[in-house]
Parts: C-alpha cells; sequence; structure tokens
C-alpha cells in the first residue's frame, strides 16, 4: 500500500468531505476509487470535435428600407432608378414662421462676436 498525498484548498476540502458522507464512504476511499477507474479505462480515446450549437448565424445582407437603393449597379434615390419629378412635395404644409428663430436663440447669436476667441 503507498501513501498519496494531495495539496487542496479549503473549499473543495469541505466540499469534497461533504460528498463523500453524502455517499456514506471517505474521502480517501472516493479518491482511491478514483484513481482505480483510471487504471480501468483501457486505451485513451482520441478527443473528438463537438459542434458547437451556440454559434451566431452567419451574416446576411440585407437591403436598406430607406434611399439610396441601388439599382442596376448604380445607387438612386427612386426605387426604379428614375431621376426624381419635380413637386414631389406638393400639397405638404409647411408653417408660416418654418424660417424665423426665436428671439432667445437670435440674442445668443447676436452677443457671440466672431473675432474673438472662445472663452475658455
Amino acid at each position: 500500500m503507498k501513501n498519496v498525498t494531495i495539496a487542496l484548498d479549503d473549499e473543495t476540502h469541505r466540499k469534497a468531505r461533504i460528498r463523500a458522507a453524502e455517499l456514506g464512504t471517505s474521502l480517501s476511499a472516493l479518491v482511491k476509487n478514483y484513481l482505480a477507474s483510471l487504471g480501468d479505462m483501457g486505451e485513451l480515446q482520441e478527443v473528438r470535435d463537438m459542434p458547437m450549437a451556440y454559434g451566431a448565424p452567419p451574416a446576411q445582407v440585407v437591403q436598406p428600407d430607406g434611399p439610396p437603393w441601388l439599382v442596376d449597379g448604380k445607387w438612386v434615390y427612386t426605387r426604379d432608378g428614375k431621376p426624381r419629378q419635380p413637386g414631389a412635395l406638393r400639397g405638404m404644409w409647411i408653417a408660416d414662421d418654418f424660417e424665423e428663430w426665436p428671439a432667445d436663440i437670435w440674442e445668443s447669436f447676436e452677443r457671440w462676436d466672431h473675432d474673438d476667441p472662445t472663452p475658455e
């Protein structure tokens, strides 16, 4: 009979003793059975590749929903590839004051002297 000494951290030793108690045996008997099973294995088997079920699907090229579109090898801004027609925005409502700035924003532009460096 040979004596074997192994080094274990405290947590591993505690878990192994608990498992041995659950099985109704000792830690030494568990180690002995494990080492005996290594000798009974016979020839070592070659490691085989395992399929990775969690791999990402292959990337797919998706055409954009909005312009520009690729038509006949050219990027165009209409789905059929024809030039844009004037009047596409006819009938669209625009507010009467769309080009007016609010007073507070206009004041902020007037206060800044473009020749002076910006304050730090």
